[in-house]
């Protein structure tokens, strides 16, 4: 079924809306009650104490893959008419990125499917999970760059949201390739609290904008 301009905005709002909010259980909530850094003995403890949990977060962790998919397809069709090139190539990227993410989600899921794991392999399939999840970020913020690029040529109102967008696709690569290079350091965890703001607005701002204006003929 082909969607209007108006719907694809509509679907492409509450799909980023639905993601950010199974983010917050699986990623904001449910992670840390088992990402618990250099704690191997407190990582086993803590999923065999809560593996139902850790279930629910596996599910929502699918969940945002699939809605990554859907939003990467609908992102396109809504901004190709404003730069077909830069909007199929963000498109391209969220996918990679989602591919990426999806490599990394394998090796959380791999310690819930297996029979008998130690505790050094749930320790290094943590890091390994979040090694990974990180380059995909950079991939991710190069995607949110082109997001706000698309933004501005779309004239977007109000104008502020496109510079929020760009400076949140900037923040994911610097403080993803951070993380990679010098990770569990202060300056790390400063820039975290600094750039978590416009980091979260970019695109919750862009999810609330489509649904309330987005694909409208005057607007």
């Amino acid at each position: 079924m082909k969607l209007n301009k108006r719907k694809t905005a509509l679907l492409t709002g509450w799909s980023l809306i639905t993601m950010a909010l199974v983010a917050i259980f699986s990623i904001g909530y449910a992670l840390p009650e088992f990402d618990l850094g250099e704690g191997v003995k407190l990582i086993d403890t803590a999923i065999n104490a809560k593996s139902s949990l850790y279930l629910f977060m596996l599910i929502g962790f699918f969940i945002i893959l699939i809605l990554d998919v859907i939003v990467a397809i609908l992102l396109y069709q809504f901004f190709k008419e404003d730069h077909l090139n830069i909007s199929r190539m963000a498109g391209i990227l969220r996918l990679v990125y989602t591919a990426i993410f999806a490599v990394a989600i394998y090796f959380l899921a791999e310690i819930y499917l297996a029979s008998q794991v130690s505790s050094e392999s749930i320790q290094s399939n943590f890091n390994l999970f979040h090694s990974v999840w990180n380059m995909g970020l950079i991939i991710f913020g190069i995607h949110v760059v082109l997001l706000g690029l698309l933004m501005k040529m779309h004239s977007m109102k109000p104008n502020i949201l496109w510079y929020i967008t760009l400076v949140a696709g900037i923040s994911y690569v610097v403080l993803s390739a951070l993380k990679l290079t010098i990770p569990n350091t202060k300056i790390v965890d400063i820039l975290q609290m600094i750039l978590s703001l416009p980091m979260t607005i970019g695109e919750i701002g862009l999810a609330i904008w489509l649904i309330i204006k987005g694909g409208k003929v005057k607007y």
